[in-house]
Formats: C-alpha cells, sequence, structure tokens
C-alpha cells in the first residue's frame, strides 16, 4: 500500500471514528447528513483499497 493512501485511509478513519465516540462519550448529535458523510467515508475507504490493489 502506498504511502498516500494509507494517510488517507487514516485521515477518513479517524474523522468518522471521533464523530462515533463524540456520540458515545459526550452525546453529541449525529444527524441523518453526518451518518451519510461516515458512510461515504467507508465507501471510500473500501474504493481505495480496491483500487489500490490493482
Amino acid at each position: 500500500m502506498g504511502l498516500g493512501v494509507a494517510y488517507g485511509i487514516g485521515a477518513a478513519s479517524g474523522v468518522a471514528l471521533t464523530a462515533m465516540a463524540s456520540r458515545v462519550l459526550f452525546d453529541e448529535p449525529l444527524t441523518k447528513v453526518m451518518g451519510g458523510g461516515i458512510g461515504l467515508i467507508i465507501v471510500g475507504v473500501l474504493k481505495i483499497e480496491l483500487g489500490a490493489a490493482h
């Protein structure tokens, strides 16, 4: 895996995990739009992984 791909995955995963952790730990709102964004991050990470394999 290339460094750019690894950094992108780490950064995107950190954003998603921080949003979910703030919901659990600090009872912050997690709206449908935010959930959709987290879903897009997951899809993006999967596409990067699959694209890097080829």
